[in-house]
This record gives structure tokens, sequence and C-alpha cells, in this order.
């Protein structure tokens, strides 16, 4: 009778414990999912701005729409990953040996800790009965039946299960109070300015990639810089015809970098355009620097001759 007993509490227990569970992931789901997507949101829109700035355009004029901040997310963790390939590149192979070896260490002395604690648990001592108590409580429900069902039994039930409750207000509590809000606080105050970092980082990087290759590399056959008639120079400072490397675009304003700097203009109507090929392809930069050096030490020395 008793191990019946015992297992129907068991199996009570397991029930209970797989209920709260599915709870606890539930709420999980439901408060993370939405912390996490709008850390996205967030990191990529800060991302823009720093990257848009740090290049020498005004953000102001070339806005994005919250739905389009996810591809400038993604445009950080690409350029997360390149940074982490070329560390990786650095370290050599001694240095990640050991750094497997320490995480496996780590995940067997974890797991030791794991099962000292569950033999800890097996190991406990049942609580003695107390029968004279037990005595009276059945006397008591063979005088008073009805009393017995509707008071001794959901007493008796929020008893036993106070301590579960009190367990798990107190994770809750440490869920919401210790993890939840400082994420909350991390993800709306801090990721911004971690996202204008990253920006412009990344776009420290490109200006200096763009002052060797504006109009493409040695693997771009076709030239990335496009030419756009002025018609009124004196609306547009002097400048005529720049030539550069089109980077953002709002409506009919264009952001072009070019080796003079970044310059902010309104496209012209019936605009059309028509690449060039890249003189960088394939090593074409330095064959035309050596040429344009033969060329000029060639008239160094018919101007050195003459005299």
């Amino acid at each position: 009778m008793e191990l019946r007993d015992e297992q129907e509490a068991m199996e009570s227990e397991n029930l209970e414990s797989v209920f709260l569970k599915i709870f606890k992931r539930l709420m999980l789901l439901a408060i993370g999912s939405g912390l996490l997507g709008n850390a996205l949101y967030i990191y990529g829109l800060g991302y823009y701005q720093g990257y848009v700035e740090a290049l020498g355009f005004e953000y102001n004029l070339f806005p994005i729409e919250w739905k389009d901040t996810l591809l400038w997310t993604y445009d950080a963790s690409r350029e997360l990953g390149i940074s982490s390939i070329d560390l990786m590149n650095k370290f050599s192979s001694s240095a990640l040996l050991i750094l497997l070896l320490s995480l496996y260490i780590i995940s067997r002395i974890w797991m030791q800790l794991s099962n000292v604690k569950s033999d800890n648990v097996k190991g406990k001592i049942k609580p003695k009965i107390n029968f004279r108590l037990a005595k009276k409580i059945y006397s008591f429900k063979l005088k008073h039946i009805w009393v017995y069902r509707f008071i001794y039994i959901p007493t008796r039930w929020f008893l036993l299960k106070e301590q579960s409750f009190m367990a798990f207000a107190a994770s809750y509590f440490f869920m919401l109070f210790l993890i939840f809000i400082p994420l909350f606080v991390i993800i709306w105050i801090y990721f911004p300015l971690f996202g204008v970092n990253h920006g412009e980082l990344v776009a420290q990087k490109r200006l200096k990639y763009y002052e060797s290759y504006l109009c493409g590399d040695l693997s771009d056959y076709w030239s990335r810089c496009i030419e756009i008639n002025v018609t009124e120079p004196e609306n547009y400072g002097g400048i005529s015809n720049p030539i550069g490397r089109v980077l953002f675009k709002n409506g009919s304003l264009v952001a072009i970098l070019t080796k003079e700097g970044p310059i902010t203009l309104t496209m012209p109507p019936n605009y059309y355009f028509k690449p060039d090929r890249n003189r960088c392809f394939k090593n074409g930069c330095k064959e035309h620097e050596d040429e344009f050096s033969k060329k000029s030490s060639k008239n160094d020395a018919e101007i050195g001759a003459s005299s």
C-alpha cells in the first residue's frame, strides 16, 4: 500500500515538473524572443547610423525604415565573422589546442558536480510518519466527512505545495529581476551605442580600402565608380561632374565617395550609366603606374640631356 502511494506521489511530482518546465519555456519564449528580436533591430539601426556618419554623410538625409535594419544587422554579423576568422588565424595551433582542452576540463568538472548533487538528493532520509496525528485525522474524517473534504484536503494540499510555490516565485523573481530587467536595459540603452561604435570601426576600414581601390580592386572587371553630369555647377558649389562610388541613395539624393571626399547631391533627370573597365583588374593599376613612371623618367632624361 505504501509502495503504491509512493509511486502515485512520484508520478504526480513528475507530472508537475513537466508542466512547470513547459510553462517556464513558454514564458522564456514569450519574454526572451521579443527582447532578442528587438535587439537585432536596434543593433542594426545603430550600426547603420555609425557607418553612414563615419563615412562623412548625414544620417538624416539617408534614413532607413525599421524593417530594413535587419539587413544591416546581417552586414554587422558578417563583418564580425570576418574579424573573428582573422583573429583565429593570428592564433597558433597550440593556443587553440589549449583552449579546447580547457573547455573539456571545465565541462567534465561541471558534469561531476551535477552527479554529486543528484547522489545527495537520492540519499536523503525520509521523514518519520506521525501515526498519532494520522489517527486523529482519520477519526475526524469519519465524523465530519464534508468538513474534511472541503477544508482539510485543500488546506493540506496548499501546505504541501507551499514550498513549491515559494520556489517557483523565487525562481521567476530571479529570472525577472536579475536577468530580464538587466537584459532589457542593456538592449535598449547600450546596444545602440555598441552598434554605432561597430559601424564606425567598419567604416574606417572601408575608407582605408577605398583609398587604394575606390573604383574596384584586382578582382573587379568593371569599374564601381560613376560620373554624374552636373548641368548647373553653380548650384553644386562649383563641382563639375563628380566621379566616385555611390554608397547610399534616398529618393533623388545620392551619397558619392570621391577621391576628394564624400559628396551628397541630387541625381539629374534622365540619367543613364555605362560602366567602364576597371583599370586595376588583374593588377592593371601597378602596370599603369610602372608605365607612367618609365615615361616620366624618360622625359626627365631627355630634358637633362638637352640641357
